[in-house]
Parts: structure tokens; C-alpha cells; sequence
């Protein structure tokens, strides 16, 4: 049954890949502006059953989190950290939860949310019970509910995830406009680009054209050419592995997303890469944690998400295949839901953001 699933959706990828653009996150089992159903779990450190009423008059931020693996960890205690910071901005108007859902054991658990400093209250979900019943599709992930108790935004962890969730909290408490709400959340753009930098834009983009249009010679030869002109931007050398991937050739495709990531080692797209070419070769034990840790990315790789719920189907975790396959259908819904981009003119390369250059 699950086996059947990829090649639906693998079809749908193809129908909408040229079309459409998603349109923001979900839980699996709640949209947008939905009630969010009131919990009771208790309080990691002292096991005091909380009640936690969605529909408190209040805005809230709930936070899912692990602290296992380790890329999990490190993200978490950062959300955690940010969490913080804005209780204590938003004290006594905006109510904080941190519902922690882990798999190693409890008593470990508590010495590190202890050592942390950690000062929002902390539940233990360890058995998923609202984990499971919101449909939550990774960790660590901050929820934004409304007053009355409405999903309002699901924010996957990010570098300036204190920001938007701070401009989000201002925008339900009445502080500021959806119009001020916008403008605050656009990405910083550096309009002021140097000849080099222009022409190395100019090179990526032909180059993903020609790769959309499977001209692997020619895109791979743009890539390449870019990747001399801006020998420390990322850009050139993801779309060289993508190139290398589409080839079959894996060995070069990891080479190349090894090169983006001593660029950026959090590059979410060289991470994706870079596990799909290690899952293309079989190295799955390397494959896997890699690709556990691109699923983290605030809009993971469809490919990503579909090759690991095959890798924990034929190991036997139906359970989590299961929801990664919920997952790959709900993203492949909200494309579908989502507005239309239009196509690029006939050899036009579709707009792209200012190279970045490693430090």
C-alpha cells in the first residue's frame, strides 16, 4: 500500500513542479485558523499534571523539541533559548509551553533541560500524545495559536526564528498591522551587486534552466564557469551536485554538496543533496542521519521526505513511515492550494537572491 504512494505522488511532483509554490506550513491534522484542542501532560522535572488551554484569551507559542540526535539537540536549546528571551518581552500577555518529545529516558533528559537553564515550562510527551494528535511532522518546531485557541503559523526552527516569531506575537496582540507584519518578516535584500557578482548570478541562472531542461552538458558547464568566478559561493557548487546527481553520477554529486557545506555547513540544500546522493549509492548509514537532519529545514526536500519513509518501511518502522508519508502528502497539498509562479519566458532565467559568500 505504502510502496504505491511514491509513484502518486512522484506524478503529482511533475504536474506541479513548474506551477506552484507553497504556501507556508501546516500541521498534518490542523490548517490554518482551526481550533487546536486543549492537552494535559505533565511537567518534565516535577511530573505535575498541566493543563493547557489553547483557547486562553491569549496568544501562545508552543515549542516541540528533542533533544536526540544531536543536530536535534543543538537546534532545540537554541529555540528553547529564544523562547526564553521572548517570555520575558512578552510577560504576562503571551504563554509559553515547551513539549518535549524524545526517545531517550527521562532522567537524562531532565539533568539537560536542568543544565540548560531552560526557564518555560517543560511537558513530557514522550509518548506523542499531542505530538501525534496535532500531527506534528518534526522537531524542534514553534506553533503560534491565537487568543482563541486558532492555528495560526507553524514555524520549523531557523536562524531568525526569534524574529518572526516575535513580529508574530506583536501582530496578535494588536501591536502592529498585517501590512507592518509583512514588511517586517521580508528578507533583507543587498541590491547593490558588483560586475562579478552580477555575471556569476548570470551563470547560476542559465545554469538552473538548462538543468530544468535536462541540458546536463550545458548547465553543468555554466555551474562550473560560476563556480570560478565565485570560488566561495555556494550557489554554483549545489547546482554542480544536482547536475552530478541527475547523471547518475553520485560519487562527483557528493563531492560537489561536500565543497557547498564547507561553505555552509548549514546549507539545508547541500545537506538534502548530499544525503540523497549517499541514499542513491546505498551508503545508508551515512545517508540516513544526514537526511534525518535536512528534515529539520523549514520546507524539506520532498525527496528527502520520501526516501526516508522507504528507508524505515523496509526496516520495519511502519509507524514513522506512515507519518513521513502524511507528510509528503500534506506538503504536495498545500502546493496544490497554493498560488501560481509564473513560468519564466522562453530562455529567461528565473529571478534568484544575491550569491552568499562564505565569510
Amino acid at each position: 500500500m505504502m510502496k504505491a504512494l511514491r509513484p502518486l505522488i512522484a506524478s503529482l511532483v511533475a504536474c506541479l513542479a513548474m506551477a506552484t509554490q507553497s504556501a507556508g506550513h501546516e500541521l498534518i491534522n490542523f490548517k490554518d485558523n482551526t481550533k487546536l484542542p486543549p492537552f494535559v501532560l505533565p511537567e518534565l522535572i516535577n511530573g505535575k499534571e498541566t493543563h493547557f488551554e489553547t483557547a486562553s484569551g491569549r496568544p501562545a507559542v508552543l515549542m516541540f523539541f528533542s533533544l536526540s540526535p544531536a543536530f536535534r539537540e543543538e537546534r532545540s536549546l537554541k529555540l528553547a533559548a529564544a523562547l526564553d528571551k521572548l517570555q520575558g518581552e512578552f510577560k504576562g500577555r503571551v504563554n509559553f509551553a515547551a513539549l518535549l518529545a524524545n526517545d531517550q529516558s527521562a532522567e537524562a533528559t531532565k539533568q539537560d533541560i536542568v543544565s540548560q537553564k531552560i526557564t518555560i515550562p517543560v511537558l513530557d510527551d514522550g509518548k506523542h500524545q499531542v505530538y501525534d494528535r496535532y500531527g506534528v511532522f518534526m522537531t524542534p518546531l514553534a506553533i503560534l495559536i491565537g487568543k482563541d485557541g486558532s492555528l495560526q503559523a507553524v514555524v520549523p526552527y531557523t536562524s531568525n526564528i526569534d524574529g518572526i516569531l516575535a513580529n508574530n506575537l506583536k501582530f496578535l496582540l494588536g501591536e502592529i498591522s498585517k501590512e507592518q507584519l509583512q514588511e517586517a518578516l521580508k528578507p533583507p535584500q543587498n541590491v547593490v551587486l558588483s560586475p562579478q557578482q552580477k555575471e556569476y548570478i548570470r551563470r547560476v541562472n542559465y545554469g538552473r534552466v538548462m538543468l530544468e531542461r535536462k541540458m546536463l552538458a550545458a548547465a553543468q558547464r555554466e555551474f562550473m564557469t560560476a563556480a570560478k568566478i565565485m570560488p566561495n559561493a555556494i550557489e554554483a557548487q549545489i547546482g554542480l551536485g544536482r547536475v552530478f546527481f541527475a547523471s547518475g553520477q553520485t560519487e562527483q554529486a557528493e563531492e560537489a554538496f561536500q565543497r557547498a557545506l564547507k561553505i555552509n555547513k548549514d546549507s539545508d540544500e547541500a545537506l538534502a543533496g548530499l544525503g540523497l546522493a549517499l541514499f542513491k549509492s546505498k551508503a545508508y548509514d551515512k545517508a540516513v542521519p544526514i537526511l534525518e537532519n535536512a528534515l529539520l529545514s523549514p520546507e524539506p526536500n520532498l525527496d528527502v521526505i520520501l526516501d526516508l519513509a522507504d528507508y524505515y518501511e523496509k526496516n520495519g518502522n511502519i509507524t514513522k513511515s506512515i507519518r513521513l508519508n502524511k507528510l509528503a502528502i500534506a506538503k504536495l497539498m498545500k502546493h496544490l492550494e497554493g498560488p501560481i509562479t509564473p513560468t519564466p519566458a522562453d530562455g529567461q532565467p528565473p529571478p534568484t537572491p544575491p550569491p552568499t559568500a562564505a565569510p
